[in-house]
């Protein structure tokens, strides 16, 4: 008798496994479901594209359709903010961010930080520690004489 508790509870056990997973199989293939699965997927996407050439890294933004060149040993993060930096020893030198706003939003160019005006957005790039302007900013002009 006590073997048989066993094996009903073992079949209990497997039943509901199974019927767990079909009910998530099912919530996830739902019209419902999978269009706000991929409503997230299309809220944490990057739009950017970067590939790496024998000179550096290319950057391409593929929803604005533009791109530029970093220099050679430049490295980047970030998904929709971008930034890019030389590392020497594990330190982060010549750090500069960048993203596209509004052309509506005005910021302005001054020491270590850049504006380009492309369509219908204003493309940024600034410098993240302004006291290595006089090192850095060469980096900077590179990058800006690269936009297409």
């Amino acid at each position: 008798m006590s073997s048989y508790n066993y094996y009903l509870k073992i079949a209990i056990l497997l039943i509901a496994t199974g019927a767990g997973i079909f009910a998530i199989w099912y919530v996830l293939v739902c019209d419902e479901s999978s269009d706000w699965l991929v409503g997230q997927i299309a809220h944490q996407a990057s739009p950017y594209a970067i590939t790496e050439t024998a000179d550096g890294l290319i950057i391409n933004n593929v929803l604005l359709d533009y791109n530029f060149s970093l220099p050679k040993d430049f490295k980047t993060f970030g998904s929709k903010n971008l930034s890019f930096f030389l590392e020497a020893d594990g330190i982060k030198q010549c750090e500069i961010k960048h993203s596209a706003v509004n052309k509506s939003q005005s910021p302005t160019p001054g020491k270590g930080k850049t504006v380009v005006p492309l369509g219908e957005v204003k493309l940024v790039f600034e410098l993240v520690n302004k006291s290595e302007i006089n090192d850095c900013e060469k980096y900077l002009e590179e990058i800006m004489n690269s936009i297409e």
